[in-house]
């Protein structure tokens, strides 16, 4: 039925559409220069009947012939639609119009080129379906059509595109299934079907394509369970199956993909089968490992000390989200090339194995919302690379390490919602690195080391509340770019610095529940930016400062349970 379709389609056609010559080139390619509305580098300024059209732009010639084998006008900025008339160009091998402006449909009428070997549409504003004419393309090896707008489903035609190496498909708007019919294209390298509205199943059919080197199925609506079948890409090199719905354990069968370097299953459905995470185990013989992410599943069971014989070329791990229980194998610290370790919102517990600092590459941790005890471990300071320690939400006591302020390349520092004790390290103060800080919800003392209050490099928030900490904050006043300041519920005491108004950049202030007394500095009405402000519960006295009414952008005001005179300014957002 489809042979006969592509039949009835090229017979219908004109006899002088079925006719070739050096001068239907010309004029296939006037006629398309004539559909572009807009080309903003001048790119079509020689196409002319007075140049040789050979010697165009973009153009490319056979020798023998001087037909048009070749039109390439990557990237430059074409506005317009693709015209019908490029059907013409019967020598054609190549098409290239990628990362340009062209909108409308893809012309049926490309489906007569039966020499194409390459076309390339992708990063355009092209829409509807995809020509099932393109069947017709029978030498076709490289189809990428992605970054556009296409709907409908995969053409049945494509059945017949039986030399196609690549097939890159993604970021459109494709519905339907994933055809069975592409395990019989047995040359395909590159599967390129991402984010599009694709459901069903995985077909167990693609097992058969043995060549496979490329797979991106992420971001669809994929249901069931993975095919035991994939065990038979052998030659895999990045296998992209997140963000779907699907079920199932993971075939162990993927640890016979020594070529393996990258592997996404985050955010779906899976589970871990009665073996537990020997997944982990089965990755073991993956020996090109780079890319490990399985977050966001149902993935139950403890971390096998195995872990430790992942390749040692892997630098990203990523098992957050999931169910996984028991302690933090030292064996982790074998991973030498870690750049990132994710466990975050699982059920460990135990303490953090000092081991994790023998990983001289780590440039992000995140252990956040488990049930880890203990201190942390002094010899973090060794990480030399780490620019994310995120701790937050165990249940972790003792001191903050001084020897913290031994990373020089340190950003992020999240310890909130622990059960933390001991002053803030002023050592912190030599990280000028660090972007957030986050403190909040422990049981710190002591003053606010000034080092640490005049860290000019803040830029996201600083957070010490839910503390009992002391003293002034007056230093405050040099993070010049931080966005957010919260020192809530805390004892500090004395006047609010009117020097806080050299936070330009503050979009939310909190200084409530503490015990500020004086008068409000006017000045605050300098913060400009400020949406949110909050000094309530406080002993603050004097007048509500009338310059309030010049804040733009405040929404949020509370000023109550102080002894404060006068009105609540009513002009602005308030």
């Amino acid at each position: 039925m489809v042979m006969l379709s592509l039949l009835l389609f090229f017979s219908a056609l004109p006899s002088h559409m079925a006719k070739s010559s050096n001068h239907s080139d010309q004029q296939a390619l006037m006629a398309f220069k004539v559909s572009i509305s807009l080309e903003p580098y001048n790119s079509l300024s020689d196409w002319s009947p007075n140049h040789t059209f050979c010697n165009w732009i973009g153009i490319t010639c056979s020798s023998r012939r001087q037909r048009v084998v070749s039109l390439n006008l990557t990237g430059k900025g074409l506005l317009g639609s693709i015209s019908p008339s490029l059907g013409n160009l019967s020598f054609l091998r190549v098409l290239a119009l990628p990362i340009d402006s062209f909108k409308g449909h893809i012309p049926y009428q490309l489906g007569m080129l039966f020499r194409l070997k390459r076309l390339r549409l992708s990063k355009n504003n092209l829409e509807g379906i995809i020509p099932s004419s393109l069947g017709g393309c029978r030498s076709l090896q490289f189809l990428l059509l992605s970054y556009n707008n296409l709907s409908g489903s995969i053409p049945a035609e494509f059945s017949l595109l039986s030399n196609l190496e690549t097939m890159a498909l993604g970021l459109n708007k494709l519905t339907g299934v994933i055809p069975p019919f592409l395990g019989n294209l047995s040359f395909l390298r590159i599967i390129a079907l991402e984010q599009n509205r694709l459901q069903g199943v995985i077909p167990a059919e693609l097992g058969r394509l043995s060549e496979l080197q490329e797979v991106y199925l992420w971001g669809n609506r994929l249901t069931g369970e993975i095919p035991s079948t994939v065990g038979n890409w052998t030659q895999l090199q990045v296998l992209e199956l997140n963000n779907n719905q699907m079920t199932g354990t993971v075939p162990l069968g993927i640890g016979k993909m020594q070529q393996l370097s990258w592997f996404n299953l985050w955010h779906n459905h899976l589970v871990i089968g009665s073996s537990g995470l020997s997944i982990l185990t089965v990755l073991t013989n993956c020996s090109s490992l780079e890319h490990l992410d399985l977050a966001f599943n149902y993935f139950t069971g403890v971390l096998p000390t195995s872990i430790g014989r992942l390749s040692k070329s892997l630098s990203y791990l990523a098992l957050n989200s999931n169910e996984i229980r028991g302690s933090i194998p030292d064996e982790i610290g074998n991973l030498t090339n870690l750049t990132l370790l994710d466990l975050n919102a699982n059920q460990l517990n135990g303490t953090i194995p000092s081991a994790l600092s023998r990983l001289p590459n780590l440039e992000r941790l995140y252990l956040h919302t488990n049930n880890l005890q203990g201190r942390i471990p002094e010899s973090f300071g060794q990480s030399k690379k780490l620019g994310l320690l995120s701790l937050s939400e165990n249940m972790l006591s003792g001191q903050i390490p001084e020897s913290l302020g031994k990373l020089p390349q340190l950003r992020d520092l999240i310890l909130h919602h622990n059960q933390l004790s001991g002053k803030i390290p002023a050592s912190l103060g030599r990280c000028q690195t660090l972007e957030t800080v986050d403190l909040a919800n422990n049981k710190l003392s002591g003053n606010l080391p000034p080092e640490v209050a005049g860290l000019q490099n803040l830029q996201f928030y600083f957070n010490i509340s839910k503390n009992l900490l002391q003293g002034s904050i007056l230093e405050m006043s040099k993070m010049v770019m931080v966005l957010a300041i919260d020192v809530s519920q805390n004892n500090f005491s004395g006047g609010i610095p009117s020097a806080l108004a050299s936070c330009k950049e503050l979009e939310y202030l909190n200084l409530s529940s503490s015990a500020f007394e004086g008068p409000i500095p006017p000045l605050l009405a300098d913060l400009q930016n400020l949406q949110y402000m909050d000094l309530s519960c406080n002993n603050l006295s004097g007048m509500i400062p009338v310059a309030f009414k010049k804040m733009k952008m405040l929404q949020h005001l509370n000023l109550s349970s102080n002894m404060l005179a006068g009105e609540v300014p009513r002009e602005g957002l308030l």
